[in-house]
């Protein structure tokens, strides 16, 4: 497969969104970077936390490398936060384990790079998603 089905749904739990300004204390980047700076946000938490700035289930990678380097944690911590968040419906969480278990049941495999792929694609459309302000 191009992408395994856990990734395919844990990715869809999650939308694009802008760091906050107060964010931008704790990371080390441009002013002018932050700008265009687009991360993913847990959708059911935005949803639970309306107009706040920032809340759990914000993650913003400075760059690819950060997204898809093996020994990153950006994949680790969106999929840790989607199984354990108390806004994700259970029946979500339920289907998310269950492809898990298949996976490692039926030893499913995805094609070596694929990840990187996808993680550099979903780093083009996070780049594009907010335009530079004029």
């Amino acid at each position: 497969p191009t992408l395994s089905d856990f990734c395919f749904v844990l990715y869809h739990q999650f939308v694009p969104c802008r760091p906050p300004n107060t964010a931008l204390s704790r990371r080390k980047t441009k002013l002018e970077k932050w700008d265009t700076l687009s991360g993913l946000c847990c959708k059911y938490c935005s949803k639970a936390h309306p107009g706040e700035g920032y809340h759990k289930g914000m993650y913003f990678p400075l760059d690819l490398e950060a997204m898809h380097d093996s020994s990153s944690s950006f994949a680790h911590n969106v999929t840790v936060h989607a199984m354990t968040c108390q806004h994700v419906p259970p029946e979500v969480k339920d289907a998310m384990e269950e492809l898990q278990r298949l996976a490692a049941e039926h030893g499913v495999t995805t094609k070596r790079g694929a990840k990187q792929r996808f993680m550099k694609k979903l780093w083009e459309r996070l780049a594009n998603y907010y335009p530079a302000a004029s």
